[in-house]
């Protein structure tokens, strides 16, 4: 009887290489949010650092006396990477048609592609879910009384309007009178109170990026410093975001066959993220840093990988199977685990 390591097939080299190589619409947020991370294993635990690095100490000392030391205290988690597989096939008379005529057809390399379409697809929604759970952050609308808390996760304006008072701007943002900067700032100023560091992406909505193309505040500021239209450059420069705005126009299939949104129309993810931005599959330089992060994706190493394809008699089709094991870690601080190094708002405009 063979083993298991017998029975495993291999990788398809070319396929393999095709599926690594895939690359992400400039409207990904998954990957955005939570940059790719390489782990040799399936499962594991996961730091969580304090602020222990803030903290003031006296390394003075006599002659003679001890020497002054630092201690890190650190908390951990497990975490188990999760198994994502799909499969593509092609009839025999289909394959035959695409490779007659002149205009031949590389209907192996278009199936590949389509099924990594779909498993990212998946996988943005997987990440959307996680980061709207809004009672992961920290802390999540504390009952402290209007004006006395730094929240950072809120259902609505509304909520965070009362809880930020004078520090959050006139009204929602489907406001006339609105001024997305005051949020953005003092919502900035809560992060870097957490982890000593401030936000450097964000994440809209469709809808609340629409209302920000015509927000009477926005168009007063910028129309002495710049003719071009507002764009997604011009508001992450306007609200102080180095690494970038991302609009997030993915969508998914709902149960009664609508087309859903999957982040919400209305809300805003405001984070801090070391590294750049990537539109890649694989892993993003210095993802693995030491530093504060939002979010990380959790990625055995060699994935997404394509089996060899292989012939069903029965059905007469060739048949392959993409394989990625994967997960999505929010970071959290300290003994807590709540989150620290970011702020999320899901309904922005009421």
């Amino acid at each position: 009887m063979m083993n298991l390591q017998q029975t495993y097939a291999g990788v398809d080299p070319i396929l393999t290489t095709l599926a690594q190589g895939f690359m992400l619409p400039a409207t990904n947020i998954a990957n955005f949010i939570a940059p790719v991370v390489d782990t040799p294993t399936r499962a594991g635990r996961i730091l969580r650092f304090g602020k222990e690095q803030f903290a003031i100490n006296d390394f003075r000392r006599a002659y003679g006396t001890n020497i002054p030391y630092v201690q890190s205290r650190y908390d951990s988690e497990p975490y188990a990477l999760e198994q994502e597989v799909v499969a593509w096939e092609l009839p025999e008379e289909v394959i035959e048609n695409a490779g007659e005529g002149p205009a031949q057809v590389d209907l192996r390399a278009i199936e590949t592609r389509n099924a990594m379409s779909r498993l990212m697809n998946a996988y943005e929604y997987t990440v959307s879910q996680a980061i709207t759970v809004t009672g992961t952050y920290n802390p999540y609308e504390p009952s402290l009384g209007a004006g006395t808390q730094t929240g950072l996760g809120f259902t609505s304006w509304s909520n965070f309007g009362a809880a930020y008072a004078t520090a959050a701007g006139p009204s929602p943002w489907s406001s006339l009178t609105s001024n997305p900067i005051e949020d953005v700032l003092s919502l900035k100023r809560s992060v870097a109170n957490q982890i000593g560091i401030r936000p450097n992406s964000i994440v809209l909505g469709t809808a609340v990026f629409d209302q920000l193309l015509t927000n009477q505040a926005i168009l007063e500021r910028i129309k002495y410093t710049t003719a071009d239209s507002i764009d997604t450059d011009i508001l992450a420069r306007y609200f102080g975001l180095e690494r970038g705005l991302r609009v997030a126009e993915g969508r998914y299939l709902a149960t009664d066959g609508s087309l859903e949104p999957v982040f919400p129309e209305n809300g805003i993810l405001l984070f801090y993220s070391p590294n750049g931005p990537s539109d890649s599959v694989m892993p993003a330089g210095g993802a693995n840093a030491a530093t504060p992060a939002f979010a990380y994706t959790y990625q055995l190493t060699g994935t997404p990988a394509v089996r060899p394809e292989y012939y069903i008699r029965e059905r007469r089709v060739v048949r392959a199977e993409i394989t990625v094991e994967r997960v999505v870690n929010l970071v959290g601080l300290g003994a807590t685990g709540l989150i620290g190094s970011g702020a999320m708002i899901t309904d922005i405009l009421s």
